[in-house]
């Protein structure tokens, strides 16, 4: 370089001098825009709203009178979840008649957030699903869906996902015995926005990419394990009969509705083989279809619940470690027909432990 520069006469070499002073120049200018950029981007990124990788709630039903005021009520807190997201919400709702959750999206798409809802065509037609329309936010129902779009879940900011037994409802809330799982993860909501996509493709008419799950089987921080399932896609039943199977000491299951054989001789099998097995059905479920009387007569310590709502979690813990629940009902139904969710959850024993203290709150 410089035995070639000194071939040019001075202004010359000046002048190449230059691009050696520019070209820090440009990088440092660079460095400062990235780093600008990068301040912005954690600055205007949603922060955090859990401490901890996830939270459960459960509906608090009793015999005393309705306490709305609660500021802990499923109701409420999905409020709260719904006036922190930023960028997007995607909510797969069977069932919405509640007015300040209505309201709560509504104030979403207002501020920017773009909210998105697919629902059962049997509710498609409510007052609060027609209040968003009217807003301007986009619905799709399921239309020709041979099953139900039985769904509960809610993904904010591609980030958190809100899933279980609670339908956004009055009842839903305050009258019947429900469970909420919220997880803070970008895999898992990944797959819920995948999920939804595909049911909104479907409703409006669009081709779908068909059945894939991202991440099958996601690890939090905390070592928890939570695998995913879609129905009718997915492959439900075997999965399920695997965690009955693997049981070493104890089965509790809650059951709005349980009326599939195969789970139901899976679990007589294990208490048959010395496993401490238990369960509270929906009284009101239990008839010719239900397991009851068939788990019940093989001397299962089965009970029906005494709530004057409705007890409508759909949840097994097995070993007081693995959690199962989601939207899926224990029948062929939400196996082959139906548009569910379920999550195994394993390696998190307060989790379990959660699920365990409902289960003895409905059994005593």
């Amino acid at each position: 370089m410089n035995s070639d520069l000194s071939t040019h006469d001075t202004g010359t070499a000046s002048q190449a001098r230059k691009p050696k002073l520019f070209v820090p120049f440009i990088l440092i200018l660079l460095c400062a825009v990235a780093v600008g950029f990068g301040i912005k981007y954690y600055k205007d990124r949603p922060k955090p709203t859990t401490e901890v990788a996830w939270e459960v709630y459960f509906s608090g039903v009793s015999t005393a009178p309705i306490d709305e005021s609660h500021p802990y009520s499923l109701e409420k807190r999905l409020v709260a979840r719904l006036a922190d997201a930023a960028m997007r919400v995607d909510a797969a709702l069977y069932h919405l008649d509640s007015t300040p959750i209505a309201d709560a999206l509504i104030e979403a798409h207002d501020r920017g957030v773009q909210v998105r809802v697919v629902t059962e065509t049997d509710n498609v037609d409510e007052k609060e699903i027609e209040r968003l329309q009217a807003a301007g936010i986009l619905v799709a129902d399921d239309d020709e869906h041979d099953g139900l779009m039985h769904h509960k879940f809610i993904v904010i900011d591609e980030r958190y996902v809100w899933t279980g037994s609670y339908n956004t409802t009055y009842n839903g809330a305050y009258r019947n015995n429900n469970n909420v799982i919220f997880i803070d993860s970008v895999p898992l909501a990944y797959n819920f926005t995948q999920e939804f996509r595909e049911l909104f493709l479907d409703a409006r008419g669009k081709k779908s990419d068909g059945a894939f799950i991202a991440y099958p089987k996601i690890t939090l921080a905390d070592g928890m394990q939570v695998s995913t399932y879609f129905s009718p896609a997915s492959d439900t039943i075997s999965p399920l009969l695997e965690e009955i199977n693997s049981a070493e000491k104890s089965i509790h299951f809650m059951a709005f509705s349980f009326t599939h054989d195969t789970l139901g001789n899976a679990m007589q099998d294990k208490f048959a083989s010395g496993i401490d097995v238990r369960g509270v059905f929906e009284a009101r479920q239990v008839d010719q279809h239900s397991e009851f009387e068939k788990l019940e007569a093989a001397g299962l310590r089965v009970i029906k619940d005494g709530n004057s709502g409705t007890m409508h979690h759909k949840v097994i813990v097995i070993d007081a470690e693995t959690v199962i629940t989601g939207s899926y009902n224990f029948s062929k139904n939400a196996e082959k027909r139906n548009d569910e969710n379920l999550l195994i959850i394993k390696g998190n024993r307060e989790i379990a432990a959660a699920y365990l203290a409902e289960f003895e709150k409905i059994t005593r």
